[in-house]
């Protein structure tokens, strides 16, 4: 017996009329009428209901009607779907209010390398339209995969010679793919001629260890 017969048969074997079952479950009496002749089929929810008024297993209610059981697991399988959908969106929402928030980069996480400067001592730092005498290219890199540089954010503090970099990065669950996360950055400074290359120093802001970068170092119109 199917379940609209099965439903069908309780009602009766419990002197109730559809009226009174529909009451009982909160639904009105069509609804009754059309699980009783097939039309229609309840859902799991109101299907364990059911099993709670008349005092009868899930497993007897759903016993040989294979329609019913189908019809319920595509209705699991699509509520998992959709709980699978929203968490999604909802990842890449979050991801995408995070990746336009900018973060300033982790001493501990970025990597600064191959960094060369050329100083130009014939610029005495006189020309208020450049207040630079010394460019630095560098490349940066982040070890942490969801985080990535960005070169036009470097800024270069500078304290008579001795310079610290700060740059910020984005992030994004993308970055995990981008399999080249080193980024060229060129920065400008301008440093005092009478200090000499050798008194020049370079390091993290916020690196604690004050480990200092190395770097390479030329001068033009000496």
């Amino acid at each position: 017996m199917n379940l609209s017969g099965k439903i069908k048969k309780l009602r009766a074997e419990n002197n109730l009329t559809q009226e009174q079952l529909a009451e009982r479950l909160q639904v009105s009496r069509s609804t009754i009428s059309s699980w009783e002749t097939g039309r229609s089929y309840p859902d799991l929810g109101m299907v364990i209901a059911i099993c709670d008024c008349f005092n009868v297993s899930l497993d007897f209610l759903l016993r040989e009607d294979e329609k019913m059981v189908r019809k319920l697991n595509f209705g699991i399988k699509q509520k998992r779907m959709l709980i699978g959908l929203v968490v999604i969106l909802a990842v890449l929402l979050i991801n995408t209010v995070a990746s336009t928030t900018l973060f300033q980069a982790n001493s501990k996480s970025l990597e600064i390398s191959n960094v060369n400067m050329i100083r130009d001592l014939s610029y005495n730092g006189e020309n208020p339209e450049r207040d630079w005498n010394t460019t630095i290219n560098l490349e940066m890199k982040s070890k942490n995969v969801f985080f990535k540089p960005l070169a036009d954010d470097l800024l270069v503090y500078n304290d008579n010679g001795h310079l610290t970099l700060q740059t910020n990065w984005s992030f994004s669950l993308f970055n995990i793919f981008d399999t080249q996360r080193t980024v060229q950055a060129d920065q400008s400074v301008l440093i005092d001629e009478n200090v000499s290359n050798d008194d020049i120093t370079l390091k993290l802001n916020g690196d604690k260890t004050n480990k200092l970068i190395p770097f390479q170092i030329s001068d033009i119109n000496n």
